[in-house]
């Protein structure tokens, strides 16, 4: 014998399962995102070091690396008219400033307060991020043969 409403609880059950996973697979593909990012970044970090860049600056090319993950932007303030094209501008002057301060005047995320940078040698560079459930972590390294190419023995 069916009952009245049986159809309504099996469909709010199924509709609850389906949800739980669409929004499990959604929080999944937002964290390897966010690894796949990290790992970029650690490249980009890398690259820097390899030829020479200083801590400061392997930190700003992390930074720019992960400006798809970052999050909310906190400069210039969401609320503020800024389009795509003002962000590409930007980028470049933050590459360009010489300390901190000056750089997060020009541009800054929520994504980047949360972020480690360790530039190491150039052969083994990492970043890391915190997020609200994982801490995530990216690798890269470069090796550096510069030294067979480049010599004092003034040419």
């Amino acid at each position: 014998m069916c009952r009245g409403g049986q159809a309504m609880v099996e469909t709010v059950i199924a509709v609850l399962i389906v949800t739980f996973a669409f929004l499990a697979l959604f929080r999944l593909s937002q964290l390897l995102t966010g690894k796949i990012m990290l790992e970029h970044a650690a490249m980009r970090v890398a690259r820097a070091r390899v030829v020479g860049f200083n801590d400061f600056m392997c930190r700003k090319a992390a930074r720019v690396a992960v400006i798809p993950a970052a999050g909310r932007r906190l400069w210039p303030a969401d609320g503020e008219e800024f389009d795509s094209s003002m962000e590409l501008a930007r980028i470049s002057i933050y590459m360009n400033t010489p300390n901190g301060a000056v750089a997060n005047g020009v541009m800054e995320y929520d994504g980047w307060r949360k972020m480690k940078v360790d530039p190491g040698t150039g052969d083994g560079s990492r970043v890391s991020m915190e997020t609200d459930w994982f801490d995530l972590e990216g690798e890269a390294g470069i090796k550096g043969n510069y030294l067979l190419y480049m010599n004092d023995h003034g040419l």
